[in-house]
């Protein structure tokens, strides 16, 4: 790879387009279907829709289990009352994700839905602007992380993990383009080396890495160890760019507010160090605002897959 900037197209493909099975075709009508239903509602009304039926339907699956025992785990102090009121909440907030993100390119264009705190960037953004890594974590709608690095005013492409349905694959990706001057690329062998020269053109790169890395380093996360992503902190050390943390909060229906702020890269001899340290910071800030706000992040994936969590009162007798 060189400095100099190359061109670089606006999306990648996948590295192999899988045929749609007869199942594949199935689950594209049931999405298409939902999305026409989510469209006549609106945004609002779809949002709080999706939101109730998740609120009812979620708790009676072994999904809901798992979540209580993270819950419980890492936030020992609460009741079970209390964890269920956040655990419901947390349904709410994702099934209101799953429906705004049927009608992605219509809240973009809303701009009144969106607060954004710039100020912790303030100091790096000539930095910024010519080249960063933005990582985030599944918080709010997270879809809406990479909207915004460009509502702050920076140039973004996003790394995304692509649907097993090829239907349904180019159906979402296609409601997420629009939010990304700079693209969007599939996790796929080729695609640290694209980052890498988008990153060099000043671009800022955005993914999220709070979930399980088998990759990633083992260190605690609430206290319990858990697999750590690396590769943001990779990304930002090798490159010598700002390493930035960022997250999307729920705070009325379908409006947020975004923010972000600076996590330190070492750059010793030690580059390895360097990372670690690096990828530690990252997810102390992810702990904190987890603590902050624990409806609004999923609960339910294997991020302690390892670590089996003790029993947990289910607040019955």
């Amino acid at each position: 790879m060189t400095d100099s900037p190359e061109p670089t197209p606006r999306t990648a493909p996948a590295e192999a387009a899988a045929t749609p099975s007869l199942a594949h075709r199935f689950e594209f009508a049931a999405l298409r279907a939902v999305a026409g239903l989510v469209g006549l509602l609106g945004v609002d009304r779809a949002s709080a829709t999706m939101g109730a039926i998740w609120r009812l339907v979620a708790p009676r699956l072994s999904r809901h289990r798992r979540a209580d025992e993270h819950l419980a785990a890492a936030m020992p102090q609460l009741s079970a009352a209390e964890r269920r009121a956040i655990l419901l909440a947390m349904w709410d907030n994702l099934g209101r994700t799953a429906a705004e993100g049927l009608l992605l390119p219509r809240l973009a264009a809303d701009r009144s839905r969106f607060t954004v705190d710039t100020t912790a960037l303030e100091p790096c953004r000539d930095a910024i602007a010519k080249g960063a890594v933005f990582a985030s974590l599944h918080m709010g709608n997270w879809e809406f992380c990479g909207w915004g690095i460009h509502l702050a005013g920076f140039r973004v492409a996003a790394v995304y993990q692509p649907m097993k349905n090829p239907l349904a694959e180019s159906f979402l990706r296609g409601l997420r383009e629009p939010l990304y001057d700079a693209g969007i690329f599939p996790r796929e062998r080729m695609t640290p080396i694209r980052l890498r020269t988008l990153v060099r053109q000043g671009v800022a790169v955005g993914m999220l890495a709070d979930l399980r890395d088998r990759s990633g380093i083992v260190a605690p996360f609430f206290g319990r160890p858990a697999r750590l992503a690396t590769f943001p902190a990779v990304l930002a050390r090798r490159l010598g760019v700002p390493l930035i943390v960022g997250r999307v909060v729920r705070t009325e229906g379908a409006r947020f507010r975004l923010d972000a702020r600076p996590v330190e890269v070492p750059r010793t001899d030690d580059a390895e160090a360097d990372i670690a340290a690096a990828a530690l910071a990252m997810h102390a800030v992810f702990e904190g605002w987890i603590a902050e706000t624990p409806s609004q992040w999923m609960w339910a994936h294997r991020k302690w897959a390892f670590a089996r969590a003790p029993e947990v009162d289910d607040g019955r007798d």
